[in-house]
């Protein structure tokens, strides 16, 4: 996403936030960091004091300054947090107490410049709920969320600031204002009217209460999910291991080693491990559990368990938006979205049903076949999908996934991601190895963006490709700081973040064509966000169908005749992949789609 404060105004019109907070000014002064120089008379030679780092502090160092994921400590993020909403709520009085007329300028430009602060110590406040979570981190996040939301809540629903809003929007100065001002007056006004900034008494006292307690449920089935993903391990013995590729044992060993299990193999709880285990294991036994473990994450009627929490926010979803006039929270959320109704998503959902069902009865009918033909004696159940559709590929099409994995190294990919944006883009992505810009990670990585053209420089992108406790699961890009042009040229701090399986040291890491593509998927985010020339922050999310559509296009640069032929190379010969393999992997491209197993699909255009 873009700064933080664009990002949670994003998450407050969609699902989460809003109460009242009353952070005042006292914690910020109390809190705030102080130089004290030496007392010359008392001590020539006495070095200066320097007041400790603050995760509210301007991002230094090189590239237009970074974040100092080298000092992150837990200790400081709460105080940092209430010092930056004090702060926050210093420049929105400010704003509301100005004597003059609102004008874009004293009201809609001065809200884009607020928040800061905040929005830095947000930076590594979301970091360590996404990357590098704990138990203790989570104790803080179920704390701090409901605060958080209450205090954008006590904006959104901040009178003075709406009427002064209000005034811009529909006032005479709005006619005169460029193209882009207009575009930004008209999301910061739908921000107030979306999230409680037209109601008052009970229904406003009502509204935030509901999304302060929406925003500690969300905290704890999120803090659930990645206990039962970090809790639920299966270990296998050397005779478990039936059907599984030495690329994936040997990754399984190491992480059982990590784990105090030296000589097994560990299947974790997460989809990088999950699949290929389903996919290859003999061990049908040993299938459903691994299969049970993942869909039932957060559904094991346990401390960790998600229903009474979902029926909860469902509850509140709607409750929230009836508050606002809406019948429902479908109606509210697929307003601004291509879609506009529940009952238009309802009719695309519609088109595509019968055939969809039809089709997953004609591939299960498949696979129950070859079972049937060997003997099996079982009725296919979801454990055996992946297992089966494998059997069934190899039967139709002589195509075995695992021997394209041998062409699909992530260094490979990663480069073949470079080549595309600097043909698409003009990009040229550059390692930074001399320690100037710290991680948070020893498996980050950082590349410095620049303009091939002119060799001005675009930003930073960031890589955290491993999985590992405390990081949730899936495949996502982020921002550490987008671009804007309001208060002076900023660069673009871009990350991608994914959840491969570590490999043993010095071994290749293999993914599976699916996840290929999504590299490709989640890389487009970040080549948005580093194509982006926006003068306002509000102006950096764009919207959410369009930000989708053009990742989905960037997809299809993976199966492009260059990228096959130039990054698609054994890891064990270093040759290119034969021009057979690839076109057994076109003619399979509609295989198994109802059933989604990650299987390649080439488009046969």
């Amino acid at each position: 996403m873009t700064r933080s404060k664009t990002f949670l105004s994003f998450i407050l019109g969609s699902t989460m936030m809003t109460a009242c907070a009353s952070v005042t000014p006292d914690v910020a002064e109390a809190t705030d960091p102080v130089e004290v120089a030496g007392d010359a008379s008392a001590d020539a030679e006495a070095a200066p004091v320097v007041a400790a780092w603050s995760p509210g502090d301007a991002f230094a160092g090189p590239y237009g300054g970074v974040p100092a994921f080298d000092k992150m400590d837990i200790a400081l993020i709460e105080p940092a947090l209430e010092k930056g909403m004090a702060a926050q709520k210093v420049e929105i009085d400010a704003i509301t107490a100005n004597p003059d007329a609102p004008t874009f300028e004293n009201t809609i430009a001065a809200m884009e410049d607020t928040g800061r602060e905040l929005d830095r110590v947000l930076t590594y406040y979301y970091l360590w709920g996404s990357n590098l979570s704990t138990p203790e981190f989570r104790e803080i996040e179920t704390r701090m969320d409901p605060e958080i939301q209450a205090f954008y809540d006590s904006i959104n629903q901040n009178q003075a600031l709406f009427a002064r809003v209000d005034a811009v929007r529909t006032g005479a100065e709005y006619e005169t204002l460029t193209p882009v001002q207009q575009r930004l007056t008209e999301i910061i006004h739908q921000r107030f009217t979306r999230n409680g900034g037209t109601l008052t008494g009970e229904k406003a006292e009502k509204f935030a209460e509901i999304n302060k307690e929406l925003a500690g449920l969300y905290a704890e089935f999120s803090g659930n999910l990645l206990a039962d993903e970090e809790g639920w391990v299966t270990f296998l013995t050397p005779e478990q291991t039936g059907g599984l590729p030495d690329s994936y044992l040997s990754s399984a060993a190491a992480a059982a080693e990590a784990l105090g299990k030296p000589g097994m193999y560990a299947v974790r709880n997460t989809r990088s491990s999950m699949d290929p285990f389903l996919t290859y294991s003999t061990e049908r036994d040993l299938r459903e559990q691994v299969w049970h473990n993942y869909y039932n994450r957060g559904d094991n009627g346990d401390a960790h368990d998600n229903n009474a929490i979902i029926a909860r926010i469902l509850k509140l979803r709607d409750e929230r938006v009836a508050l606002l006039g809406y019948d429902n929270y479908a109606a509210w959320r697929l307003e601004d979205r291509m879609a506009k109704t529940p009952e238009r998503a309802f009719d695309l959902m519609l088109q595509v049903w019968k055939a969809s069902i039809a089709r997953v009865h004609e591939e299960v009918a498949d696979m129950q076949a070859l079972a049937d033909e060997e003997g099996a004696g079982i009725k296919i159940e979801p454990w055996d999908y992946r297992f089966y559709a494998e059997k069934v590929r190899k039967a139709k099409y002589d195509l075995d996934s695992e021997e394209v994995k041998q062409y699909l190294q992530l260094d490979n990919l990663r480069l073949a991601m470079f080549d595309v944006a600097g043909q698409l883009f003009g990009f040229e992505f550059v390692p930074v190895t001399d320690g100037s810009v710290p991680v948070f990670h020893p498996d980050v990585t950082v590349y410095e963006v620049n303009d091939k053209a002119t060799g001005r420089n675009v930003g930073l992108w960031y890589f955290d490709p491993f999985a590992r406790d405390g990081k949730r699961s899936g495949a996502w890009a982020t921002t550490y700081r987008s671009h804007e042009s309001f208060r002076g040229e900023k660069n673009v701090l871009a990350a991608n973040n994914s959840n491969f399986v570590k490999p043993a040291p010095g071994e290749p890491v293999l993914v599976s064509w699916d996840d290929a593509e999504t590299m490709f998927h989640e890389f487009g985010h970040a080549l948005h966000y580093l194509s982006l020339q926006v003068e306002y922050p509000s102006l950096t999310s764009g919207l959410r169908d369009y930000t989708e559509f053009q990742s989905q296009l960037l997809e299809r640069w993976l199966p492009t005749d260059h990228v096959i032929n130039t990054y698609l190379v054994s890891a064990e010969t270093g040759e290119p992949m034969p021009a057979e393999l690839v076109e057994k992997i076109r003619k399979a491209s509609t295989f198994n789609q109802a059933c989604d197993d990650g299987i390649p699909r080439l488009r046969p255009d």
